[in-house]
């Protein structure tokens, strides 16, 4: 079995997006034990920058699908293992949040969105770069020209079309408009692939050096700091308001 390249570009910039999702996190345990002001988290910055996060996940593992599959066929034990880590993944987020937060639970976020599209993104691996640039951009822009009224009802919100009121959750990524990043991700890399940059890509940053290694190990370790990370800081919020009564 041939061994994926890495690439020490694209595993710090998933360090980056972990590095600022936990910010996200963090911000929003503060404001809800007190210490942010009420409202922090629904300004239009805190939303923009929520959005822009899940947006560089999503084009990140659409560019590592695209990337998986480079030098053959995806290693189908390495692709399933993967795929089954992401969905206890998301099934143990959707559990956690029902315990911790009642109705507000997760019930289709950032995780089950990889999840869904990491198997619709195997129909789109042979399709060419500027066919799932098309797509892509449309699925992103969809919401803007209106929904289809036969998938409105609340048992649709997964697709992302649901007309009546939503119920509150604390996290919700559904599959439009955001397999849009995903397919523009996947885009991305086949391009790459087009015009033959993968080496450039490759010598952007030298993997060897102490600094190289060091920040693209998190990027490296995604899906684990994911889990673990709000856990923690979600306890030591918790610790520092019992702490202070």
């Amino acid at each position: 079995m041939m061994l994926v390249q890495r690439f020490a570009v694209i595993d710090i910039a998933r360090t980056v997006a972990i590095v600022a999702m936990a910010i996200f996190h963090f911000t929003y345990d503060l404001e809800l034990f007190g210490f942010a002001p009420r409202g922090t988290m629904a300004s239009m910055e805190w939303r923009l920058f929520a959005q822009g996060i899940a947006g560089s996940f999503l084009f990140l593992s659409g560019f590592s699908l695209v990337l998986a599959a480079r030098n053959g066929p995806i290693a189908p034990r390495k692709y399933l293992r993967r795929l089954a880590m992401i969905g206890v993944g998301a099934l143990a987020v959707t559990l956690g949040t029902y315990v911790a937060m009642g109705d507000a639970f997760v019930r289709f976020g950032i995780l089950h969105h990889m999840f869904a599209a990491s198997l619709l993104g195997l129909l789109f691996l042979r399709t060419p770069f500027w066919v799932n640039t098309i797509i892509g951009a449309v699925v992103l822009t969809y919401p803007h020209f209106g929904t289809w009224p036969m998938f409105g009802g609340t048992h649709w919100l997964w697709l992302g079309q649901t007309s009546t009121a939503l119920p509150p959750m604390v996290d919700y990524v559904p599959i439009i408009p955001w397999l849009g990043a995903f397919l523009l991700g996947m885009s991305a890399a086949q391009a790459v692939t087009k015009f033959d940059l993968w080496a450039g890509l490759a010598n952007m940053i030298n993997p060897d050096t102490r600094v190289a290694k060091l920040l693209s190990w998190p990027g490296q370790h995604t899906l684990s700091i994911y889990l673990i990370h709000q856990p923690v800081l979600f306890g030591c919020v918790f610790f520092a308001r019992w702490l202070l009564g």
